[in-house]
């Protein structure tokens, strides 16, 4: 196997420019900083996009505001203001290294994307790209870097956190992802094929003291000698007709493979990138054709052994609203010559592949070495608590037990209803009174599983108080319902076995 040295990277800013910055971003561009001027009507409008509202509420000349404006707005600010801003940056040196640059009527403005990010009760950072097209108007460059946006905190609030020797980020970007991998890992590693998002990724870590290992490249390819605890990859998955940089396309979405290849070969290829017991989370999307369901095509860039998966389609979109989504994401206009020309393209690739639809979600593994992979390919529309790590972890612990435990060993289980598992039933009048129509299980909590189950399935859930093993509780039902109990406990256990996996009944604890 072929050695791949680290690559040598420099942030986009001056060492010494970033040891001088910290400061005034502790200072008054922090989360709580920010917070405090926009209030949550604010920062609402923040979120939103209204950076009219926004600015509205920067009228005054405090630093804080003056960080606000100009770079969370992209505004203009006199140079005074400025200067007290950054504190003990000079101005000058600020512009020579590119952080801002000076407008027609000499004014300032940011050059660079600097943004306070912050999980609750997590440590307070700043996020270095390049500026939205939200702010700067007009179609972003070929190797744009984009900053914090809602893939990323999906992707985020989806990875595990459990303690790692080592992990990986791949496509890192702007570095969002491997800040949160440090938090918990040992060692981090970033990939990324554009030579600007990796400096951007540089000048990150840099601005909050943290230490990576870069590697410039396409996907795996830089770490083919290397294997990591835990991968993330938030990567260029735009289904299409595989643009090219060089042919309108960009780093950070396009990846010049066509269909939706790219997401099926870092699929293919992150289970060789594992060690035993090593998760992979990446976001993905998929064509959707008539001749084939999502979950078979999905199911082919699986293993069928040594690795569980567990694939959530999240969202589906038609072809044309995907293709107006991404094109307002590049900053492109409606009804431009541009617009119309890659919109043209885009739909009849579309139109020529018969793709109805793209699904749009997320690829879980965990490597398990074993002969069989439980794979698990389903729709997950349901709003979840948020983060959602934890689910998925204990959905790959409790799979991996269950792939251990025979049928017999399972009823010999003592189960235990979940504490958020909830039972509503709905009735329907008649003239007997109210007559239960459905019941459906749900939880209130995680996942928030929401699932149709009869009353024979309520009765046996309901006796799951972990002071009896299964069996008793199907034996007890077969013989209020006149079933064999052999064919009541054959009947019952796949259906057991969904509602663990669910999270619904809690397997008794090993030891």
């Amino acid at each position: 196997m072929t050695s791949v040295s680290h690559t040598v990277v420099s942030p986009l800013l001056p060492t010494d420019l970033i040891d001088r910055l910290r400061a005034p971003l502790a200072e008054a561009f922090t989360d709580t900083a920010v917070g405090g001027v926009l209030g949550l009507a604010g920062e609402a409008e923040l979120a939103r996009g209204d950076l009219t509202g926004v600015a509205r509420r920067t009228g005054g000349g405090s630093p804080t505001e003056t960080w606000i404006r100009l770079f969370l707005l992209g505004a203009a600010v006199p140079e005074p203001e400025a200067a007290a801003a950054l504190a003990g940056v000079e101005v000058g040196a600020a512009i020579r290294a590119g952080l801002l640059e000076r407008t027609a009527d000499d004014q300032l403005r940011a050059a660079l994307d600097i943004r306070p990010y912050r999980e609750a009760d997590g440590p307070q950072w700043w996020v270095v790209s390049d500026l939205a097209a939200d702010v700067r108007a007009g179609p972003l460059s070929p190797d744009h870097v984009l900053g914090v946006g809602a893939a990323a905190t999906t992707l985020a609030q989806a990875v595990l956190r459990r303690p790692v020797g080592s992990a990986l980020d791949v496509g890192t970007g702007c570095g969002v992802q491997a800040l949160h991998l440090s938090e918990h890992a040992d060692s981090v590693t970033v990939t990324d094929v554009s030579a600007r998002a990796l400096r951007a990724a540089a000048t990150t870590a840099a601005l909050n003291g943290l230490r990576w290992q870069f590697r410039a490249g396409s996907l795996l390819e830089p770490v083919a000698d290397r294997r990591f605890d835990l991968v993330v990859a938030n990567p260029p998955f735009i289904v299409g007709p595989g643009f090219a940089v060089d042919d309108g396309g960009y780093h950070y979405r396009d990846s010049g493979i066509a269909g939706d290849g790219v997401s099926a070969r870092l699929t293919r290829g992150l289970p060789e990138r594992l060690n035993p017991d090593g998760v992979a989370q990446l976001l993905a999307n998929w064509a959707i054709r008539s001749e084939q369901p999502w979950q078979e095509r999905v199911a082919d860039w699986l293993p069928s052994s040594g690795c569980d998966a567990w694939v959530w389609q999240r969202e589906v979109a038609d072809p044309s609203e995907y293709v107006a989504m991404w094109l307002r994401d590049a900053g492109e206009r409606p009804g431009t010559p541009s617009w119309r020309a890659r919109y043209d393209r885009w739909l009849d690739w579309f139109e020529e592949q018969s793709v109805l639809a793209v699904g749009m979600g997320l690829i879980n593994l965990r490597r398990t070495d074993a002969d069989h992979a439980t794979v698990r390919c389903e729709d997950v529309g349901q709003a979840h608590a948020a983060p959602i790590s934890p689910a998925i972890g204990e959905w790959f612990d409790r799979t991996a037990r269950l792939a251990a435990t025979r049928d017999d060993e399972l009823l010999a289980q003592r189960l235990t209803l979940a504490p958020d598992a909830v039972l509503t039933t709905e009735s329907l009048g008649s003239i007997d009174g109210w007559q239960p129509a459905s019941r459906r299980l749900r939880q209130t909590g995680g996942m928030r599983w929401d699932v149709e189950v009869d009353e024979s399935v309520a009765s046996l859930v309901a006796a799951c108080t972990g002071l009896a093993p299964l069996a008793l509780g199907v034996d007890l039902l077969a013989a209020s319902l006149g079933v064999a109990p052999d064919a009541a406990r054959t009947a019952v256990a796949p259906v057991v076995r969904d509602l663990i996996e669910r999270g619904f009944l809690l397997l008794e604890q090993p030891g």
